[in-house]
């Protein structure tokens, strides 16, 4: 799954948990208590993060269509849905009926079309998530159809918690964004209680008495506290103070010993962007020598064994093994006499400077942006680090301020049209590359199915590899520690982040 125009590892639980007795509804009368690498990018759907940061918003808004922990598309606020005519261009959805927002008013298609539009111009990260949109209209009472400028393959995952447009935004909420962020408005199983929370310390969902299943709120209370680092959280996890954690390459083996249950999925592909391919503030970076010198310097085999053992693998191409699309022939090798020849080539044998962007939330002490650049000195590049550690949203900032020529930050999918709209959009791409053979290739997978869109995928990866604006390095995998006395979660390669609620009674996490 997209992971990622903005995903976030390190979301556990502190649990306050206590005895599971039922209480009205089947739900278990103990408390949920997530915990967070830090504060969300935003508590307005329209603005927040994806991955594991989507608690903040999936706990209290129910998206048009689910995405379960082992991969599937379930129903949710939609019921059904499917494509109008060949050309996966136009997209309808039923909605469920009977549902109702915090603020009283009623589901209907006229309200998930405004949420929908308002999504599209408030200026979220995951805009680009949304696909192609065209228009959102309408066609009945319950029925919304969503019409795209070009094909768009993967319309329903966009639908999901995940990626912002198919999280519905009550009508009160819409009429004032801003108490979105003290109060919710959607039809989700919690409501945010501004009041009992703690902006950068702790978030607090109370059950909502409104939610139309009953029968699959399982807990009668969730908090997310934010806890940053990994040895704490492992601690939690150890005296019973946490049912469920993100983890990290460092502590799974202490967690394992622990008797906790070690989740992982493929998820990261950690890349270094060097997105000023034009030359504009870097002139070397507009030579593809370059950029190619940059991929083959690169000992991804060493880093990856380096900084995460065997929760890290070398990679060499915009998606991951085992998606669709990945070429199993792409890549750069690691070859640093070819490095210092292209170099050369270019009039850089001496090499240049430049300021990489990074982060420090994502990548602690920015352990992986250090190692990556200090690579870059093997060939002459004198790369200095700029590190912003205030978050995930000042972060984005930066990187479109268009300052900075070179970027690190993992991008995450699970085909070309999800890896795609991210990396060529916001802090990915803040200079706005494109390549006119590169999208007439997409626009041709898009329309396409089954044997004839892997194989227009496979080629978009070439010409990723060719054009070298991404310089994937090392993946990692999604790591998570989940006590015994916590039930039915589930992890899968086409969604490493689950989200504890459900729609449904059979797919949401349990307390014993």
């Amino acid at each position: 799954m997209s992971a990622v125009a903005i995903t976030l590892p390190l979301l556990g639980a502190a649990a306050c948990s206590s005895s599971s007795g039922g209480s009205p509804g089947g739900a278990s009368s103990s408390k949920l208590t997530l915990q967070f690498a830090g504060p969300p990018i935003s508590l307005n759907p329209a603005l927040g993060g994806n991955g594991l940061s989507s608690a903040f918003t999936a706990l209290a808004y129910d998206s048009l269509i689910h995405l379960s922990g082992d991969g599937k598309l379930v129903p949710d606020l939609a019921t059904s849905w499917n494509y109008v005519g060949q050309d996966n261009k136009v997209f309808e959805m039923t909605l469920r009926q009977g549902v109702k927002f915090t603020d009283g008013s009623p589901l209907t298609a006229d309200a998930a079309v405004a949420s929908m539009n308002y999504f599209r111009k408030a200026g979220g990260g995951l805009v680009g998530d949304a696909g192609p949109v065209d228009s959102i209209s309408a066609v009945g009472p319950d029925k919304v159809r969503v019409t795209y400028k070009s094909p768009n393959p993967d319309a329903a995952m966009t639908m999901t918690q995940y990626h912002g447009i198919g999280t519905i935004i009550g009508p009160k909420g819409l009429a004032n964004p801003q108490s979105l962020l003290t109060a919710s408005d959607g039809t989700g199983q919690y409501v945010y209680n501004g009041k009992a929370s703690v902006t950068n310390s702790r978030y607090t969902y109370d059950k909502n008495p409104s939610y139309f299943n009953p029968s699959a709120q399982m807990f009668s209370g969730v908090t997310i506290r934010v806890i940053g680092d990994a040895q704490a959280v492992l601690s939690a996890a150890q005296t019973g103070q946490v049912q469920f954690a993100g983890g990290a390459a460092s502590t799974a083996e202490a967690a394992k010993q622990a008797k906790l249950n070690v989740l992982s999925a493929p998820f990261f592909n950690w890349t270094l962007i060097l997105a000023d391919s034009a030359g504009k503030i870097s002139k070397p970076l507009g030579d593809a020598r370059v950029r190619q010198a940059i991929a083959f310097a690169l000992d991804r085999k060493g880093l990856a064994n380096a900084l995460g053992g065997q929760y890290a693998a070398a990679s060499t191409q915009v998606l991951l093994p085992g998606t669709d699309g990945y070429l199993p022939q792409a890549g750069y090798d690691y070859d640093l006499a070819k490095a210092k020849s292209l170099m050369a080539e270019a009039g850089y044998a001496n090499g240049f400077s430049m300021t990489v962007l990074t982060e420090s939330l994502l990548d602690r002490n920015t352990t992986y942006s250090q190692a990556i650049v200090h690579a870059l000195g093997d060939i002459g590049i004198k790369a200095t680090l700029h590190v912003e550690s205030t978050g995930i949203g000042q972060f984005s900032g930066d990187a479109l301020s268009k300052k900075y020529p070179a970027i690190i930050f993992p991008s995450a999918g699970t085909d070309m049209f999800q890896a795609h709209n991210q990396i060529s959009n916001g802090l990915f791409n803040p200079f706005g590359n494109k390549d006119r053979q590169l999208e007439s290739t997409l626009a041709k997978a898009f329309a396409s199915d089954g044997a004839d869109r892997t194989r227009l995928y496979q080629q978009v990866s070439q010409r990723y590899h060719d054009l070298a604006w991404y310089v994937p390095v090392f993946s990692t995998q999604n790591l998570l520690y989940a006590s015994p006395k916590l039930t039915n979660v589930k992890t899968s390669v086409l969604n490493p982040n689950p989200m504890p609620v459900a729609p449904t009674a059979d797919l949401a996490w349990k307390s014993k």
